[in-house]
């Protein structure tokens, strides 16, 4: 199951602002570094994503379990800047680019097309390039 924050502030869904909010608190929380290639490299379980224009998160609830404080402080985050965060059901492409059986580019991230509430309304999701 997916986590998403999206960076929209609840209840008016304006633009969460600065607009780098997302890379910026991924690499804060230790989820992320610069690879041999000096490019930035992110956990397996956690990307930065574009979801209808605003800067968002998406992580595997698997990120409990293999970083509880990095886990923490995205939800604490998100929760005390009234973020929209929901659940869906899918799965982050690894190293190999592959995920749940689909073949798409490894720097793009599944994400919803309608993100808001409730998550059980939520159906068509898309490919955003990160």
């Amino acid at each position: 199951m997916l986590i998403v924050i999206e960076g929209v502030v609840l209840p008016e869904r304006r633009k969460f602002r600065p607009s780098d909010w997302a890379e910026m608190l991924i690499e804060g929380a230790g989820l992320a570094h610069f690879g041999p290639n000096h490019k930035i490299h992110y956990e397996d379980d956690v990307e930065p994503a574009t979801i209808g224009g605003c800067a968002s998160i998406i992580f595997d609830e698997a990120l409990e379990q293999s970083h509880p404080e990095a886990y923490a402080e995205l939800l604490h985050f998100a929760t005390k800047n009234n973020l929209n965060i929901f659940m869906k059901e899918g799965t982050i492409p690894h190293g190999d680019g592959l995920a749940a059986g689909r073949e798409h580019h490894a720097n793009q991230v599944l994400v919803d097309q309608d993100s808001r509430l409730p998550v059980e309304e939520k159906k068509d999701w898309r490919v955003v390039k990160t």
